[in-house]
């Protein structure tokens, strides 16, 4: 029986062999695919919907552990990466200012401050905070209270010397609207430029609506024609800026439904040294600081002293603003700054530009290579590759001195800034960390992630010509994000 049994064994193992010299491909096609040819199929799965139909897009995933890259198309090409210029901008200023770099706003004065007088100017110098939002102008206000000091017998006069007088980038769009994210540059700044506006319907029919405008200075003025409507009947309002030349106007028209929630709209200002000029003056009057005579704008003369210096929060806090919200006017103010630190006063764009130069030839680009015109992405003449951004990740993640401030500066999706909803149901989401880019036909996100077995990844997904919503392609990218997530290899 044993020699049966051993008999049957030989003849059972002498024809599996044979199977296998004969049709070896059946024998390897029980094999299991790899994980990465999985997740290489599912990508093109996903990349193959009818909004991305022009193929004009290109995407790199890289593993930062391995130095390999999981997945590639078209990563070489150049598109338009919308605010993925961020990215570049954080990098350089990261590197070249440092995380702990704090903007300064310097008051001056030439006669010495007596008996809480002061008999003369007193000059307020910007060196390009982008921060100097309402809670710093109050801290600067009372460091000036308490020299202390109750009264001004002078004029506050304005320095904004210390940038170029361009209010706005040359590529931009020359029309430039109201929109927030349309705000002019200046080294002196307040509240990014902007003015809020809330909007609360009248108390009957027919009332004007209750118009608050923040700060509420002379240099803005409401024209309010709007009317307030039954609840039956739709909100529509028009809210818009207008230059009057010495002031900006606010006008409202249309109309806004009775029981209607109480409505908020941020728009840019024109001339920015005034305007914040004008609120350093109402705050030294809320404060209790009077100030006899106007507001001008002029330089710091030579033999003024300093009466302080204020400083901003650190850089690397400013940052997380700059990229977690996408702040264009952030952006445009620190590679100004970049360009002043490096080739001196003022700050402009020309020379921020040639610092982002530089750092892509040290990455091994050459100028022809790319092309990058401003430090926000606003530019639709933009033009960087998959390839040239995960390249940038890749650097800073390999620096340990500012690798820490340059993620944490990073959307981390489905928990925070212009991320918040997106794949905020994923219980993962948190492992990764990006930057978006939107403009119109465009789509972008950058970043980092970590799939499940705890691998880093570097990836950049740069969509143009999009034949869809940005909605819809942005839906597309979280897919792709999700799978690498989950990603998993089986060795």
């Amino acid at each position: 029986m044993v020699k049966t049994i051993s008999k049957m064994k030989i003849i059972f193992t002498i024809a599996f062999l044979f199977v296998i010299c004969l049709f070896p491909e059946k024998i390897h096609a029980q094999k299991p695919e790899s994980a990465e040819s999985v997740f290489v199929k599912t990508v093109e799965a996903i990349l193959g919907n009818s909004c991305l139909r022009k193929k004009n897009f290109g995407i790199k995933i890289h593993s930062l552990e391995r130095n390999k890259t999981l997945y590639s198309v078209y990563s070489d090409r150049l598109f338009a990466p919308a605010s993925n210029v961020k990215l570049l901008t954080t990098a350089i200023a990261l590197k070249r200012l440092g995380p702990d770099y704090r903007f300064k706003t310097g008051l001056y004065a030439t006669t010495p401050v007596d008996g809480e007088t002061l008999r003369g100017d007193i000059y307020i110098k910007g060196f390009g905070d982008p921060n100097l939002v309402s809670e710093q102008m109050w801290l600067l206000v009372k460091e000036l209270k308490n020299i202390p000091l109750r009264k001004v017998h002078g004029d506050i006069i304005a320095d904004e010397s210390f940038f170029d007088n361009n209010l706005r980038v040359k590529t931009w769009n020359k029309k430039g609207g109201v929109e927030a994210y349309n705000a002019p540059l200046g080294a002196l700044s307040f509240n990014f430029n902007t003015v809020t506006v809330h909007i609360t319907p009248g108390e009957k029919l027919g009332d004007r609506p209750v118009v608050v405008v923040d700060p509420n200075i002379e240099f803005i003025r409401v024209d309010n024609r709007a009317r307030t409507v039954s609840k039956s009947k739709r909100s529509r309002l028009i809210v818009n800026r207008i230059d009057r030349g010495g002031h900006n106007a606010i006008t409202i028209s249309g109309v806004i439904s009775v029981n209607h929630v109480r409505e908020t709209y941020y728009l840019n200002i024109t001339e920015p040294v005034y305007y914040a000029a004008s609120v350093f003056k109402e705050y030294l009057r809320q404060a209790g600081v009077e100030v006899t005579g106007k507001v001008r704008v002029g330089f710091v003369p030579e033999g003024a002293y300093e009466l302080l210096s204020h400083s901003s929060m650190p850089l690397s806090l400013i940052l997380r603003g700059l990229n977690k919200f996408s702040n264009n006017f952030v952006a445009e103010q620190i590679l100004k700054t970049i360009g002043a630190d490096i080739y001196g006063p003022p700050g402009t764009t020309l020379n921020g530009l040639r610092a982002m130069d530089e750092y892509m030839q040290f990455l091994k680009y050459k100028p022809e290579g790319f092309s990058i015109l401003d430090g926000s992405g606003l530019s639709r003449q933009n033009r960087l590759s998959s390839d040239q951004i995960v390249s940038v990740l890749q650097d800073m993640y390999a620096d340990l001195g500012v690798y820490p401030e340059f993620i944490s500066a990073l959307g981390v999706m489905g928990r925070d800034g212009n991320v918040l909803k997106r794949m905020n149901g994923h219980n993962s989401a948190e492992r990764a960390r990006v930057k978006t880019g939107t403009l119109n036909f465009v789509s972008a996100l950058s970043g980092y992630f970590q799939s499940a077995d705890g691998e880093r990844f570097a990836f950049s997904m740069l969509m143009n010509d999009l034949k869809c919503s940005n909605r819809q392609a942005k839906r597309l990218q979280d897919r792709i994000v999700r799978e690498g997530l989950k990603f998993k290899r089986m060795n």
